[in-house]
């Protein structure tokens, strides 16, 4: 695939995701005014406790159908696409069950004694079988190559759940019961996108009569997704065990800092991880042997690093910027230490999440599960290790610390798989987006003010802009037939 086809991918999802961001912020601000940083540091305990139970309920089924259907030769489409549809809808059930029975234990669990909030973990569980069926539904949309209407889906559900929850946020604050109106409005956003998938996939990828769900594909499914689940359900519950911590140490505020740093370093080069996820793993999946797949994912972190370099430097540049607009001042200070060490897993996120893919979508499930139990154990005990001498900010560099181990994990099982290391060219472009921030990061240091990190922001987006110009032109004109 050319590097031009992976850029212009990104940039559909990007934007779809640019506005689903700008949705989620939209809710978050909100609660951040309404609530205070208790309202923010609930919120985020309560979509990773949902994405824990929709991952373990979904069985791998969003990214096992999308590997089963695409890779499927189109007379062999119809029948897998029956089969996800037959098990989306039953795990759905089962995340319904799954969420009744262990709601209170967990939330038990989670909370200090003082301060439990049981009530608003069993309300927001219920959007699990939605977020079941929209993976369903998604996976199906995906695997088609309906990227298009994907990315329109995402865009129409992110604003309707902000539009029907916020004022479900306002009453119940007014009323006096602002966890509880958090609680409500995290369930209508997490559960529109499945009203919105099921019309989508409805419309594009329309069930052929008369065509009966196979039990071998059934059968199929279940194995790969139950490795692809378990992999899943590590990273969800790392990141829960993590927030688990900080809640338990520091308290329900300090939890609304570290969500708020978390969620503005991840969110907002997050159309990257978009793009890998909706049309980086198919292709991938689908690639004729190992040297094709290799170069697609090196030309993947190349894309992803020129997409959202300007977008990281500007967060380690003014932060304390982004922290105010976004949230509160002084409120959310204390994330701001935070959101810099965040901003570094990040990057480190973009050079190794493609490697991941790959792994996913070539390797064997023992590999797969080996890998991710091993990365994962380091990134829920990371936490445990250096908040105690480190304090909140320790909880920070453990999420760097813990992507960089797993960036060299993943180049060393890629070279034990294929027998070749990743390409001189592709670390030398991740050496030098690394260099680039981090002369962007001290070049600001001692300034006064917020916005000077507005020109190594500017520089690096006009180089960036510049790279993407010359890549869309060269290759376009290599497409074009010669004489």
């Amino acid at each position: 695939m050319a590097f031009a086809r992976i850029l212009k991918s990104s940039a559909l999802m990007g934007g779809a995701s640019v506005l689903v961001l700008v949705a989620a912020f939209i809710r978050t601000k909100a609660i951040a005014l309404m609530v205070g940083p208790a309202g923010v540091g609930l919120a985020g305990i309560l979509v990773t406790f949902n994405g824990l139970f929709a991952m373990g309920a979904g069985w791998g089924l969003a990214t096992a159908g999308v590997r089963t259907v695409a890779a499927a030769a189109p007379a062999d489409q119809a029948a897998k696409m029956a089969a996800v549809r037959w098990l989306g809808v039953r795990l759905s059930w089962c995340g319904l069950l799954a969420v009744a029975v262990l709601f209170a234990p967990i939330g038990l669990w989670t909370f200090q004694p003082n301060d439990r909030h049981i009530l608003e973990l069993g309300l927001a569980g219920l959007a699990v079988p939605l977020l079941v069926a929209a993976g369903m539904w998604g996976a199906l949309l995906q695997a088609q190559g309906h990227l298009r209407a994907l990315a329109t889906t995402q865009v129409l559900s992110a604003f309707a759940g902000v539009l029907l929850g916020l004022p479900l946020v306002y009453v119940c604050h007014q009323a006096g019961h602002s966890l509880v109106g958090v609680t409500l409005g995290i369930l209508v956003a997490t559960g529109a996108p499945a009203i919105f998938m099921w019309w989508a996939a409805r419309k594009h990828c329309p069930a052929v009569v008369g065509t009966v769900p196979d039990r071998a594909l059934i059968r199929e499914l279940l194995q790969l997704g139950g490795a692809l689940m378990v992999v899943g359900l590590l990273s969800q519950l790392s990141a829960y065990v993590a927030r688990w911590i900080v809640l338990r140490e520091f308290g329900l505020e300090s939890a609304g800092h570290y969500q708020a740093a978390l969620a503005i370093a991840s969110s907002l080069p997050g159309f990257v991880f978009a793009a890998m996820a909706t049309d980086f793993f198919p292709r991938v999946a689908a690639a004729k042997d190992e040297a094709e797949a290799r170069s697609l994912v090196e030309k993947q972190i190349q894309a992803g690093l020129l997409l959202a370099l300007p977008l990281l430097a500007a967060l380690l540049t003014m932060g304390r910027v982004c922290i105010h607009w976004l949230y509160t001042a002084d409120q959310f200070d204390p994330a701001i230490p935070l959101l810099t060490w965040m901003v570094w897993g990040v990057f480190f996120r973009l050079v190794s999440w493609p490697m991941g893919f790959w792994l996913q979508a070539r390797g064997s499930n023992r590999t797969v599960l080996a890998v991710e139990l091993f990365s994962n154990l380091i990134l829920g005990l990371l936490p445990w290790v250096l908040i105690g001498p480190l304090g909140l900010v320790g909880a920070a560099i453990a999420f760097a610390a813990g992507y960089v181990a797993y960036a060299v994990l993943m180049a060393l099982v890629m070279r034990w798989r294929t027998g070749h290391w990743i390409g001189a060219r592709t670390w030398a472009w991740a050496g030098l987006a690394g260099l680039a921030l981090a002369v962007a990061q001290w070049s600001v240091q001692s300034a006064v003010g917020n916005f000077w990190g507005l020109i190594p922001t500017g520089v690096l987006g006009l180089l960036c802009a510049g790279i993407y110009y010359r890549t869309m032109r060269r290759e376009a004109q290599q497409a074009i037939p010669q004489p």
